[in-house]
């Protein structure tokens, strides 16, 4: 009895196999691709930068101004005498900006003409009361060159005066060089009388 039991179990293994065989299985699945060899890269190069230069800084415009009174004042220092007069017409003949009253007052104080330094001071003045803001950059110069006008006045003043003496002076030497050849005149033509009533 435990032998038909086994070919039967025999059997029915054997169709199992059977029926397993026949079952399609899927095809396998294809191999990943194969990575590629490592590359080394370089790392990127950094970044150049484009640095622009920083853009001087704007001077003030009282340092500005300055520097422009020293330009007129070196051409004044090398120019003809005589050629300022010309000048100082031409510039007062403009119209008035602060800059020009303030060449214009240069131009007189650089005349050697005695008076022209009071055709500057007057300007200079209303110049540092000025309340135009383009009158500002100049304000300071023009209170330096007005101190220095009233400076230069004064030496003129004191030339004017020690001239004036010195005129003077001139004057009582030569009337009192008159008067003494006039009393050299008198005592000889009295030393002959005296010699005719001599004994």
């Amino acid at each position: 009895m435990h032998e038909p039991m086994l070919r039967r179990l025999g059997l029915l293994s054997l169709v199992t196999l059977a029926a397993c065989s026949s079952v399609v299985l899927p095809p396998p699945a294809p191999p990943p691709p194969a990575q590629p060899a490592a590359v080394s890269v370089p790392p990127p190069a950094p970044a150049v930068q484009i640095v622009t230069p920083p853009k001087p800084p704007q001077p003030e415009p009282a340092d500005e101004a300055g520097r422009q009174l020293l330009r007129w004042q070196e051409a004044l220092r090398v120019a003809a005498p005589d050629t300022l007069p010309a000048l100082a017409a031409r510039l007062a003949a403009e119209p008035t900006t602060p800059a020009g009253t303030v060449h214009l007052a240069l131009v007189w104080m650089n005349t050697r003409t005695p008076g022209d330094v009071n055709r500057a001071l007057p300007l200079l003045e209303q110049l540092q009361q000025s309340a135009d803001p383009a009158a500002q950059p100049w304000v300071d110069w023009a209170r330096l060159l007005a101190t220095r006008a009233g400076e230069q006045k004064r030496l003129e003043e004191l030339v004017a005066r020690q001239s004036q003496q010195l005129r003077d002076s001139q004057r009582r030497i030569d009337q009192l060089n008159e008067q003494l050849e006039a009393l050299k005149a008198i005592e000889r033509s009295l030393a002959p009388r005296r010699l005719d009533k001599a004994p």
